[in-house]
C-alpha cells in the first residue's frame, strides 16, 4: 500500500489531478491514473467519500457508469466506496438504476467488505431517505439467491435502522430478516444477524411484537436469537 491520504486538501488535489487527465486524455487514462493516485494508497473512508463526490460532480451522468465498472474491475477496497458514493448520489435521478448497479457489483463480490461497504452506502441510504420506494426492492432481492447480496441488504437495514429510519419501516424490513432467521450461509448469517441485532438495539418493542416468531424453532435458528440477545442487552445500556 502507499502513502497514507487523510486530509481533505489532499484528496481533493489528487482527485483533480486524476479529473484533469479525464478531461484531456478519456476514461482509460483517467482509470490508470485514479488507481494509482487514490487507490493504491491508503485513504480513509470519508475522504474517499469526498473524491467520489467530486467525481460524480464533474464527470457526466453517461459516463459515471463506465467509470464505476472500470473501478470495480480493479478490486480494490476503496474502490467501493468511490463506487457507493456515486450510486448513492445517482439515487435522486437514476433510482432503480442504481440499485440495479449495485446488485449487479455486489453480486460479482469475492469480499465481504464490498457487500457492506457498498450495501450501506447504496442500499441503506436509500432506505433511510426513499423508504417507500425502496422496502419492495429490498423485498424483492431478499429472494436472491447470491449470498453476498442477501449479507449487503443486512448491512443497508443495519445503517438504515442506526440513522434513525422510522418505526413503521424496521417493522416490515423485520419481516424479511425474520424470513432468513434459518440460514445456514456464514455471509448470509452476518449480514442478517448485524440487522437483527441494531433492530433489538434501537426497537425491543418490535422484538417483542415478534417474540412467538423468534421462539418458534422451525423458522429461527439460534444463530438469530443470540443476535437478538445482543441487541437487547446493548439497548439497556444505549438506554
Amino acid at each position: 500500500m502507499g502513502k497514507i491520504i487523510s486530509r481533505k486538501l489532499e484528496i481533493k488535489k489528487h482527485t483533480d489531478a486524476c479529473l484533469d487527465v479525464y478531461r484531456e486524455q478519456g476514461v482509460s487514462a483517467f482509470i490508470k491514473t485514479f488507481n494509482t493516485q487514490v487507490l493504491q494508497n491508503k485513504v480513509k473512508f470519508p475522504m474517499l467519500e469526498y473524491s467520489g463526490k467530486l467525481l460524480y460532480e464533474s464527470i457526466p451522468p453517461e459516463e459515471q457508469l463506465e467509470i464505476c465498472d472500470r473501478i470495480e474491475r480493479l478490486k480494490t477496497i476503496g474502490g467501493n466506496v468511490i463506487i457507493g458514493i456515486i450510486l448513492q448520489l445517482r439515487l435522486r435521478d437514476y433510482f432503480e438504476q442504481s440499485l440495479e448497479k449495485a446488485t449487479e457489483y455486489i453480486s460479482q463480490a469475492d469480499a465481504w467488505y464490498v457487500c457492506d461497504i457498498i450495501g450501506e452506502r447504496v442500499f441503506g441510504f436509500a432506505l433511510l431517505h426513499h423508504s417507500l420506494e425502496t422496502i419492495p426492492e429490498i423485498k424483492k432481492r431478499s429472494g436472491h439467491l447470491n449470498n453476498w447480496l442477501l449479507r449487503s441488504l443486512g448491512a443497508g437495514i443495519h445503517y438504515a435502522i442506526k440513522k434513525g429510519l422510522d418505526k413503521k419501516s424496521v417493522k416490515i424490513l423485520f419481516r424479511i430478516l425474520l424470513s432468513k432467521a434459518n440460514t445456514r450461509d456464514k455471509e448470509i448469517r452476518q449480514g442478517i444477524g448485524w440487522a437483527a441485532k441494531t433492530t433489538a438495539k434501537f426497537h425491543p418493542e418490535i422484538i417483542a411484537h415478534f417474540a412467538a416468531k423468534i421462539n418458534d424453532d422451525d423458522i429461527v435458528d439460534n444463530w438469530f436469537r443470540r443476535k437478538i440477545d445482543i441487541g437487547l442487552k446493548r439497548n439497556q445500556l444505549y438506554k
